[in-house]
């Protein structure tokens, strides 16, 4: 099973991690700064204290520091002999204090071990020392104490920046998790809107759209989408029922035609009028019905992916090839079309995809036009792109909304659908074949009522 990930606990940790990563460097440097400038304060009490003693050791006099209960050991040495020992080392005769030869006038710290087998510090010099009588002598000292103290309180500062540490952290989290949800909130609310859709039931969806109660970009970048979304689903909703009712309808008809031509047929099996014409009937009916139906499987077909072979095709012998095939429904084809193709003009085109747009082109041109009109056909050789366009005169006057609504399946301007041998298929194939080869469509008509369609072909 795939654990679900969340945006809002990714975030939450990646802000966490950050931070955090950044306070431990902070904290880090503080720890190791404050262990430093402490080791230092102890090195200088240590050096303060050999200075002390030094001073009266040499002065004669009882130092102050000197006595058994005093926290410091001490020990100095001349010619290799101890001259001078401090008071609480004398339960420690057989005892001596680290002494090792260094540089005159020189100190060293080392880690040591005290008498009472307590971790310490001891501070080691070598200096000269004027006699009275300007002599020298070369004295080595040694200052101990117990590091207790000092362990302590870098024991406890690092027990206050781990606290401090994890009361930040607790705190970031807080902050953290407060500015993400509060900026996670228009996708809460874009997502709640989304549960509400889906909750609702198809009427109250109908007029739902997605909305946004501040601007965010990103959030209305989404919105958009979604109602974009929810238009197109909308209107290719509408258009399936259109359609499914449409192509009830066209097959309906000759359905009813045919039972009611046989149910007339067997009431009245002898009269001569009805079996004359009863075969011829019912081939007629059943030829329109095939038209439809193979209408509807090429306009299934075209509206997905179809395998497309492109090759060089001569636009003249094309043209030439459709009106051969037209001729048998317009026998005077040959006169009504004027042909503005240049000659050798050839395109790079899928034959089937490009034959099937002329031929649906050029049939509904000479149909819906007066027989007394011309038809045109211009083909324009660009720098990019070939454009065909096939114009006819029409005496309907479409408004902008009518030829958008052209190229749907099965649409009609006469809604009564009187005439029988158009179904509102072709302009429909021919957009969809066009959406397939990425041809550009143009539907217009001008004032004068000539009626246009170009299809733009890239080279």
């Amino acid at each position: 099973m795939i654990k679900t990930r969340s945006i809002k606990r990714n975030l939450i940790n990646s802000i966490s991690a950050v931070f955090g990563l950044f306070i431990i460097i902070v904290y880090t440097f503080i720890d190791t700064s404050i262990d430093n400038w402490a080791q230092q304060q102890f090195k200088t009490g240590l050096k303060e204290q050999m200075e002390q003693i030094k001073v009266l050791i040499h002065d004669h006099a009882s130092p102050i520091v000197d006595n058994k209960n005093s926290h410091f050991y001490y020990q100095i040495w001349k010619n290799n002999q101890t001259i001078k020992r401090s008071v609480n080392l004398r339960p420690y005769p057989e005892l001596d204090l680290h002494h090792t030869k260094i540089a005159i006038n020189s100190n060293q710290l080392v880690q040591v071990t005290m008498p009472n087998n307590a971790p310490g510090q001891a501070l080691l010099s070598s200096y000269v020392h004027r006699n009275k009588d300007g002599s020298s002598d070369y004295m080595y000292i040694t200052v101990a104490t117990s590091t207790k103290s000092l362990t302590r309180i870098t024991g406890l500062l690092d027990i206050l920046l781990i606290g401090s540490f994890l009361l930040s952290m607790i705190i970031i989290r807080i902050v953290t998790k407060k500015i993400v949800s509060q900026g996670l909130l228009p996708l809460d609310s874009l997502n709640h809107q989304i549960k509400t859709f889906n909750n609702n039931n198809d009427d109250s969806n109908k007029h739902f759209i997605f909305d946004g109660d501040k601007n965010y970009s990103e959030i209305d970048l989404i919105i958009n989408e979604l109602n974009n979304f929810l238009a197109i689903n909308r209107n290719s909703i509408e258009n399936e029922k259109r359609i499914t009712s449409d192509i009830a309808h066209e097959i309906k008809t000759p359905i009813s035609e045919l039972i009611t031509l046989t149910e007339v047929h067997q009431r009245f099996p002898d009269d001569k009028r009805l079996a004359e014409t009863f075969t011829d009937d019912i081939l007629q009916i059943s030829n329109r019905m095939r038209i439809i139906v193979e209408n509807l499987l090429l306009l299934q077909r075209t509206s997905s992916a179809i395998e497309l072979y492109k090759q060089p095709l001569d636009l003249m012998i094309l043209f030439n090839d459709i009106e051969r095939e037209l001729v048998f429904k317009y026998p005077d084809i040959s006169t009504r079309i004027t042909n503005n193709t240049p000659l050798n003009t050839t395109v790079i085109a899928d034959t089937f995809s490009l034959k099937t747009i002329l031929t649906n082109l050029i049939d509904n041109a000479l149909f819906y036009s007066l027989s007394t009109t011309n038809i045109q056909i211009n083909v324009v050789d660009k720098t990019s792109n070939f454009i065909i366009e096939v114009i006819n005169t029409t005496t309907v006057h479409y408004s902008e909304t009518e030829l958008k609504k052209l190229v749907q399946p099965l649409y009609q301007y006469d809604c009564s659908r009187s005439n029988d041998s158009r179904y509102g298929l072709g302009l429909s194939i021919v957009n969809n074949i066009c959406k397939v080869n990425q041809y550009q469509l143009t539907i217009s008509q001008t004032i004068k009522g000539d009626f246009s369609v170009k299809v733009c072909i890239p080279k």
